[in-house]
């Protein structure tokens, strides 16, 4: 019964120290490449950074950071996995937008795709 108590103990603390890790990895989308002419206004490319909710391992929102101060005004579309999330004018060099629900896992996050129009 010894064995047995101190085997659920060390499984236990494992699972926390997982869960623990887990946690505090940030998601970061990396650099996006505009591939097509359409978008003068930034040359270089934009960042996603996705909004983690480690109490369910959700996500909630994703940040377009890195885009160049000649874009505002202009209007970004972006989509998650083929959907799209939404549109936002922009007023600076990021622009933050809600996911719907129910919320995506990291995991499941294959592709983000970013649009400027304007």
């Amino acid at each position: 019964m010894k064995r047995l108590a101190v085997a659920l103990a060390a499984g236990a603390a494992v699972s926390t120290l997982a869960y623990a890790s887990a946690s505090v990895l940030s998601v970061d989308g990396g650099t996006i490449q505009a591939g097509g002419s359409g978008v003068s206004c930034d040359t270089d490319g934009v960042k996603a950074n996705w909004g983690l909710e480690t109490d369910d391992n959700t996500v909630r929102s994703v940040r377009i950071d890195g885009i160049d101060a000649k874009c505002a005004g202009a209007d970004m579309f972006v989509a998650v996995n083929g959907t799209r999330v939404g549109k936002a004018t922009i007023g600076g060099t990021s622009v933050s937008l809600p996911l719907a629900t129910p919320f995506p896992s990291p995991e499941s996050i294959q592709n983000v795709k970013v649009w400027i129009e304007g």
